[in-house]
């Protein structure tokens, strides 16, 4: 059985990416089709393949970039608050404290590299473990990137949502860790004194073509939740 023409280019590109250093740009679709004398369809085919494998990510109205094995290894396990707490032996257990679709303002626009005014899914939950409060987490979803958050969804699993029903893959996280002090909804949802020291974390998660999936903000009892960072010398 002849194999098709863009499984043919797939494997010449991925030749050619493997002598790139991870986040080059790799030439444009237009390019390789001179190169290889196919059509640009044929080429944008073989580069999606290579997308949806993690080898290669793009970014709108820049170009395809070779992807960083680190960098961009799915990161759903990583930050999936279910399948961290099932791992651990402990029953998670998810309360959903409002749900609304809102208009991007000038911050989430940006966070979420969106325009002011889109539509965007608001979802502020209680994550808790054998009933125990552990953190808050406000998820902020553009609906270009997903039209509809199912009811059992918002009660479980986003990320297993995405990759099990979706197909939609997490590429990379960007996450920032700072102290803030808790004010009366978090304390009140949460269980702890009025300005008490929490952890505060922003995370932006970013799919294999690039776009931004949501931006998170949750807040941390530092008695019930420990941040582990990994890091390792650059030569």
């Amino acid at each position: 059985m002849t194999q098709p023409i863009y499984l043919k280019v797939k494997g010449l590109i991925e030749e050619e990416i493997k002598q790139l250093v991870p986040n080059a740009i790799i030439q444009s679709e237009r390019d390789l089709a001179v190169k290889y004398s196919v059509s640009r369809m044929t080429v944008r085919k073989a580069i999606e393949s290579l997308i949806q494998e993690g080898k290669l990510y793009r970014k709108d109205k820049v170009g395809t970039f070779v992807a960083d094995d680190k960098l961009h290894e799915p990161i759903a396990e990583l930050v999936g608050f279910t399948s961290e707490i099932s791992s651990k032996g402990m029953r998670p257990h998810t309360k959903v404290v409002s749900y609304e679709l809102i208009e991007a303002d000038e911050r989430l626009a940006q966070k979420l590299e969106i325009k002011i005014h889109d539509r965007v899914h608001s979802l502020l939950r209680l994550r808790m473990a054998d009933n125990r409060p552990m953190t808050l987490e406000h998820n902020y979803i553009p609906v270009s990137v997903i039209k509809e958050l199912p009811q059992s969804v918002i009660n479980t699993s986003i990320y297993a949502f995405l990759d099990e029903a979706l197909n939609v893959k997490i590429a990379s996280g960007s996450q920032t860790v700072t102290a803030i002090k808790a004010n009366e909804e978090v304390s009140r949802l949460l269980e702890v004194p009025l300005n008490e020291p929490l952890l505060y974390l922003e995370l932006t998660s970013v799919l294999m073509n690039g776009q931004v999936l949501e931006f998170v903000e949750t807040y941390a009892n530092p008695q019930n939740y420990t941040v582990r960072i990994h890091s390792r010398r650059k030569w």
